[in-house]
């Protein structure tokens, strides 16, 4: 991993790591709402992993890193879930795409401390 790498994974995996957290609690709102309104919002709901998805292309591109897979893996399980209107199913797997995310800005914040730029 190079000095440039190691910064735009930390960059990347905190964002990810983020955009993950606000995603789990979109499920919990999405669960507390009625019949009628869930349909919507699985829709907005989708669209946001979708996006993240995304995402993943350009943080693996700039920092590669076998999580980045991971994750889009566990998108893919989660999508499979938001877009069959069973959103609090996406739970685990964005929990584990989370820790995926942990695991990449992780290592590179160890590479950074040991470069001395941390």
């Amino acid at each position: 991993m190079t000095e440039r790498e190691a910064i735009l994974a930390f960059m990347m995996g905190e964002r990810m790591k983020a955009a993950l957290i606000v995603a789990t609690q979109m499920v919990m709102v999405i669960d507390g709402l009625g019949e009628h309104e869930r349909s919507g919002a699985n829709k907005v709901f989708s669209a946001f992993l979708r996006t993240l998805y995304q995402d993943i292309g350009l943080a693996n591109k700039v920092s590669p890193q076998e999580e980045w897979a991971e994750i889009r893996r566990e998108l893919d399980g989660g999508l499979v879930m938001v877009d069959s209107n069973v959103s609090n199913g996406s739970m685990e797997n964005i929990s584990r795409a989370i820790s995926h995310a942990t695991t990449i800005s992780s290592r590179a914040m160890t590479f950074l401390k040991e470069e001395g730029l941390l």
